[in-house]
């Protein structure tokens, strides 16, 4: 979960690089619907291939693979809540 004070900037940001068109809801004038432009969607297509380029390139075992992926979760995670973009889950009480 990414806060709006995280995802506004990040919005505009990518509005100005053309990559995003951003509009008042009709139905509640709060809310801003954000949609691809032709040039994000583009973009969009050529970055869904690179997952499985790494893979491949990468030739690891399905262990190693599921085991990189899985730290590198857990490092994202961490970093997220290191620069406070998402707050730490809350422990259970117990």
């Amino acid at each position: 979960y990414l806060d709006s004070g995280t995802l506004t900037p990040l919005l505009k940001r990518l509005e100005k690089q053309g990559l995003v068109e951003r509009k008042r809801s009709v139905q509640d004038d709060r809310t801003v619907e954000n949609f691809l432009t032709e040039e994000g969607k583009l973009l969009k297509e050529q970055a869904v291939g690179i997952p499985t380029e790494v893979v491949c390139n990468a030739q690891l075992e399905d262990e190693h693979l599921s085991e990189l992926k899985t730290q590198l979760h857990e490092l994202l995670d961490k970093l997220l809540i290191y620069h406070g973009v998402v707050t730490p889950p809350t422990p259970p009480k117990g």
